[in-house]
């Protein structure tokens, strides 16, 4: 039961940052930014191609976060002026990035065992060490995220989302928030990307199938939770966090448990997705007073 528990945390940890970048594109950038997917990928990648030429460690992950906030700038660039759908943007940068990942990388998988990185030295005095580690990387990200997003610049982000036409109006450069936004959003991607090749030992081209939709899921459950427990009446971002951290860990105690009753990997996507329609459709609270006309 303690080894589910620790998988759990563990695995819920390093994918925070990257639910909390969804939450942040579907909730204030109102878009949703399948670049996420590329640029978990890329984050690794890059980590791990640096650290494999012996680059130093925080040199390597400030570079795969760089490279993460480029893919998201690709991904506002498609979209600019609103000509190109956010969806469709994200879609087409992920493509993109397929190609330009595994050119990053040079082969489909890179082995990090045997290399320093930012936590290896304190998994070699014991995993819990190594996991405090990770944890405070961690919380530290997604703290600083969290005051900028509390920031002026962050109101103003929430106002492009709302409403750019306005937001233009009033003198501001829309394409520069729409750039400073999905940057951010993929810097956090790219960052959790970073966190889950230490953990895990390889960076793999692969590793980012379906993460985005992973985490569209994830959070939708969070909230719905926390709006069951705790009434909102306006935005708050600390909520959004909070959100995204129960949606997380539902996820992956839902995932491990399948697991641990030894059911067939090749059902697993298929029951998480069942669960998942039903954990929502049990969370939403039934609209009273409402009539189908």
């Amino acid at each position: 039961m303690s080894n589910l528990i620790i998988s759990i945390l563990t695995q819920s940890l390093t994918f925070l940052p990257l639910a909390f970048a969804i939450s942040i594109s579907y909730h204030i950038l109102r878009a949703t930014d399948m670049t996420i997917d590329g640029s978990f990928v890329a984050g690794a990648a890059v980590f791990a191609k640096l650290i494999t030429m012996g680059i130093p460690p925080l040199l390597a992950a400030a570079a795969a976060l760089c490279c993460g906030a480029m893919a998201g700038m690709l991904a506002a660039f498609i979209q600019r002026g609103g000509r190109v759908d956010p969806l469709l943007a994200g879609v087409l940068a992920t493509f993109i990035l397929s190609s330009a990942n595994l050119v990053l990388m040079g082969k489909p998988n890179i082995s990090l065992l045997s290399q320093t990185t930012l936590v290896s030295s304190a998994f070699e005095q014991g995993d819990l060490v190594g996991w405090a580690l990770t944890a405070g990387y961690v919380m530290t990200l997604c703290l600083l995220t969290l005051a900028l997003i509390k920031s002026r610049f962050g109101l103003t982000l929430r106002a492009f989302g709302d409403n750019p036409a306005l937001l233009q109006r009033l003198g501001k450069k829309v394409e520069l928030y729409r750039l400073a936004g999905f940057a951010l959003t993929n810097l956090l991607s790219a960052a959790a990307g970073v966190f889950t090749a230490q953990t895990v030992g390889y960076a793999d081209i692969g590793m980012g199938f379906g993460m985005t939709l992973t985490g569209i899921g994830a959070i939708i459950l969070g909230h719905q939770i926390l709006r069951r427990c705790y009434s909102r009446p306006y935005f708050r971002i600390g909520a959004e966090l909070i959100a995204c951290l129960i949606g997380v860990l539902l996820y992956f105690f839902s995932l491990n448990l399948l697991l641990s009753l030894d059911i067939n990997p090749i059902y697993l996507k298929m029951i998480l997705g069942i669960l998942l329609i039903i954990f929502l459709r049990a969370a939403v609270r039934p609209q009273t007073g409402s009539s189908i006309s």
